[in-house]
């Protein structure tokens, strides 16, 4: 019987601290924000831009009123692939202003 224990890897250990301190959901909706071309394609990507995240709630600013009336009828489908591309599921809403 061996009282010695294998070395960890490294990024076992930061993404145990990173997750006991809550850090990892920051990281995951930081992520959200650098991939947000990759998330809603290009030619949306061109008329918003995101502005901050509290609370579960991503702020999206839209160049204009008719883009914003059009985008949010694609919010269902944002958030889904926020999931799927990111893994965050912490962001439950997206307000477009």
């Amino acid at each position: 019987m061996s009282i010695w224990n294998p070395p960890e890897k490294l990024g076992s250990i930061l993404g145990d601290i990173l997750s006991e301190r809550g850090y990892n959901t920051i990281c995951k909706e930081y992520e959200v924000m650098s991939k947000w071309v990759e998330i809603v394609g290009e030619r949306i990507s061109e008329v918003t831009e995101c502005s901050r995240i509290e609370d579960g709630v991503l702020y999206v600013k839209v160049s204009s009123a008719p883009w914003r009336q059009e985008i949010v009828y694609l919010k269902q489908e944002i958030l889904k692939q926020i999931k799927n591309r990111t893994g965050c599921d912490t962001i439950k809403d997206i307000i477009f202003g």
